[in-house]
């Protein structure tokens, strides 16, 4: 019984914990940057339907850090092509996106959290060069 009310106070305790992470706000990391890499910083504003810069340039072999914050209501941040790698935020809790963009190519994103009737028309491009 002892072991059983343990178990359930420690799955208690640390559920918040788990929701936290998957909340508007904090930071996404997708993948890893090697030591040293260079850092490009880039602020991101998002309204319904539009990101602010629309299209994002950065050298190749670049550690990107996205700073996203909505201006009206909670939006999402999505690589296209990268799998898991949405991130919502909203006015009162902006979030940060960081990847490391080592191949270059145009890479798609887009808002992944419904925000309209415009919202599949919610659309960036990353140019990494």
């Amino acid at each position: 019984m002892r072991n059983t009310f343990v178990f359930l106070l420690g799955l208690l305790l640390s559920t918040p914990l788990l929701i936290a992470d998957d909340k508007a706000g904090g930071v996404k990391k997708i993948g890893t940057a090697p030591a040293g890499a260079p850092v490009k910083e880039v602020e991101v504003s998002a309204k319904k339907y539009e990101f602010n810069p629309a299209t994002i340039e950065v050298p190749a072999n670049t550690l990107m850090r996205l700073h996203l914050k909505a201006t009206d209501r909670e939006h999402g941040f999505e690589l296209k092509s990268v799998k898991d790698s949405c991130v919502k935020f909203d006015p009162k809790a902006p979030a940060t996106v960081e990847f490391y963009a080592d191949k270059a190519g145009e890479y798609e994103f887009s808002c992944c959290k419904r925000c309209g009737l415009g919202h599949g028309k919610m659309k960036g491009k990353l140019v990494v060069k």
